[in-house]
């Protein structure tokens, strides 16, 4: 149990937490507010920094405040929710979340909102709202943390990091907050859990707001339609003229993006990616990846992209004067991020390394242009 003096010290934190919390938030949500193009991750991430903010600022003024100490309760009402839509944004391929995520994140709001008016409700109404809200809830937070192990064997380097510091930091502020008032507060006073929870918040405001960043600008390719049959169906059916506009429109764009890659060769940058591409040509991301897939024949932007710097490796790996080059520089010169990669994708597209490639081309009495043929 905490002495008078320490008790005290715990109060005074209390403000500056939430303050600190406060502010945060609304800075948050005013970038995300203004992100262009907008996405589902920036408008969840703006309503989380809303909710967070309702929810230090109800700390602030307290129940003196009378109505708008019931308004800023009931506006706060998308935290470990609306966390879970955000993190399902950052680790999900595609659409994050559907009808039935959204009415399930709605029910737990709900929930939240009532609970807090519990006093005018009938015992048996309070009893079960806060019951169904604490199952539900509970479910939310467990939903969040999945959703960073989402991938986790499948990814390295920056994106294993961002679930690293996701689970890291998400684990920790939730342990804190469920288990130091249990520790330092016998009392009950909830003192230490308005600091937990205040603490925990500008925490995950801080580091999610990294994470969102990064991933506005390094979006995941959409996953490939496994469910799609393989054979076409004996007896399509006769497309619209709404799915006629949006095939011309997809042609349209992928030309303009064919003329694109082969003018500003943008594919020679390690760092280019779907955001980038969309911002060149102005338009929609979901735009660019659907006449990716569509018009192009390429599972995703990766494949897209890794075809060109592969051409231009060839290029490289068949010009004399560039044998001096190591398989490094002919990679890194053709726009791939590390060795590995570079022998990776070249392995895969030519059924060789490439220096088997270019030890080939100097066979006497190779012809380059067969040579590179034969390979592809």
């Amino acid at each position: 149990m905490f002495h008078v003096t320490g008790a005290s010290a715990v109060v005074d934190w209390i403000p500056a937490l939430q303050a600190t919390a406060l502010c945060l938030s609304v800075l948050w949500l005013l970038l995300a507010l203004s992100a262009r193009p907008r996405s589902a991750l920036a408008i969840v991430w703006a309503v989380f920094c809303g909710s967070i903010a309702m929810m230090m600022a109800r700390g602030l003024v307290g129940p003196d405040a009378g109505l708008w100490y019931a308004l800023l309760g009931a506006g706060a009402c998308a935290t470990c929710n609306g966390f879970w839509l955000v993190s399902r944004a950052l680790f999900r391929q595609g659409p994050p979340f559907a009808a039935r995520h959204l009415a399930y994140a709605g029910t737990v709001a709900a929930l939240i909102v009532v609970v807090q008016q519990r006093a005018a409700l009938p015992p048996v109404v309070a009893v079960t709202a806060a019951e169904s809200l604490g199952l539900l809830s509970s479910v939310a937070l467990v939903l969040a943390f999945r959703e960073g192990l989402r991938g986790w064997h499948r990814h390295r380097g920056t994106e294993r990091a961002m679930r690293v510091a996701f689970l890291t930091t998400y684990g920790g502020c939730v342990a804190l907050c469920l288990v130091a008032p249990v520790l330092l507060d016998a009392a009950g006073t909830g003192n230490v859990h308005a600091v937990c929870a205040a603490a925990a918040a500008a925490t995950i405001l801080l580091v999610t707001q990294g994470l969102v960043t990064w991933r506005l600008r390094h979006p995941l390719a959409p996953a490939p339609d496994a469910t799609a049959p393989d054979a076409a169906p004996l007896a399509p059916a006769a497309a619209s003229p709404l799915d006629t506009a949006s095939r011309a429109e997809d042609i349209a764009l992928a030309a303009l993006l064919e003329q694109h890659m082969r003018s500003q060769r943008p594919y020679l940058h390690a760092e280019l990616t779907l955001s980038h591409l969309a911002h060149a040509l102005q338009v929609g991301e979901y735009r660019i990846s659907r006449a990716i897939r569509g018009p192009l024949g390429c599972r995703n932007v990766s494949q897209y992209v890794n075809a060109y710097r592969l051409d231009h490796a060839r290029t490289l790996l068949l010009d004399p004067a560039r044998d001096p080059w190591s398989t490094l520089v002919v990679g890194m010169e053709s726009g791939f991020g590390s060795l590995g990669a570079f022998q990776r994708a070249f392995k895969a597209a030519n059924g060789c390394t490439p220096g088997e490639f270019r030890a080939a081309r100097r066979q006497p009495g190779s012809d380059a242009v067969a040579t590179a043929e034969l390979m592809r």
